[in-house]
Parts: structure tokens; sequence; C-alpha cells
């Protein structure tokens, strides 16, 4: 019985650490997946307005899945090498504190299933940033 007990124990800790070693990329891929895969074409015409234009994205919400954006990575939409690559020359970071789940278009309830407070237990936020939106939004903003 006590070999079960120590097993079992053994076997909940392992998951507890992949579930939280992995489980903030896995969502991240999940809800942030990139449908088409670079290398990107442009035609010459592109390419010559990009190379005029000022490049303004108002709406980024990378601070909120904790990667290094001064490093270029594999997931999620934006990074400071990809910002420079694309001449970005104005990014807006924003932060969102609730995201109902099964968000979409035509109706919410804010009853919903919270998806960010289930981003913030995953991410091992502190406590507060599960439930209270303004600890959450100074924890991401952090």
């Amino acid at each position: 019985m006590r070999r079960l007990l120590l097993l079992l124990a053994i076997l909940a800790i392992a998951f507890l650490i992949l579930f939280f070693s992995f489980g903030p990329a896995l969502a991240g891929g999940a809800i942030n997946g990139v449908t088409v895969r670079p290398p990107y074409r442009a035609s010459p015409r592109a390419k010559a307005l990009a190379e005029r234009a000022f490049t303004v994205d108002l709406h980024a919400d990378s601070l909120l899945w904790g990667r290094d954006l001064s490093v270029r990575s594999t997931r999620g939409h934006v990074d400071v090498p990809r910002l420079i690559e694309g001449r970005v020359a104005l990014q807006a970071f924003t932060i969102f504190t609730k995201s109902p789940h099964g968000l979409n278009f035509n109706r919410n309830s804010g009853a919903a299933f919270d998806d960010v407070s289930a981003l913030m237990f995953i991410q091992l936020a502190p406590v507060a940033a599960w439930t209270n939106l303004t600890a959450r939004a100074l924890y991401v903003a952090y």
C-alpha cells in the first residue's frame, strides 16, 4: 500500500512538473496558431510599398504569454526581431484581462469561464492574478 501511494505521489508530481512546464507553451500555440507557415512571399510592388510605409500595429497580446520578446520565437505573432524585419515603426502592446471561453463576435457571456484565469494559473502567476483583474493587468505589465 505504501509503495502504491509513493508511486501515485511521484506520478502526480511528474504530471504537475510537465503541466506547469509545457502548459503555457501548448496553450499559446493552440490559441495563437499560425495557419500559413513561412517563408512568406511578397510581390515587388508590396515590397516597395513596405519600404516607404510607416507601419503601425495597434494590437499585440504578446505580453500575456510571458515570452522574451527580444528573442525571435517560433510561436506567437510578435517579437522584436520580426518587428524590425517587418519595418514596424510603432507597436502597441495591449493587455486584456478577461476572455470568456468560447469567445465569438455575436454574443458572449460575462458568466462564462474566463480563459485568462486559467492561463494565469498554468503560468504560476501570483494567486491574486487568478481572479483580480487589476492584479492581473499589473502582473502582465511587469
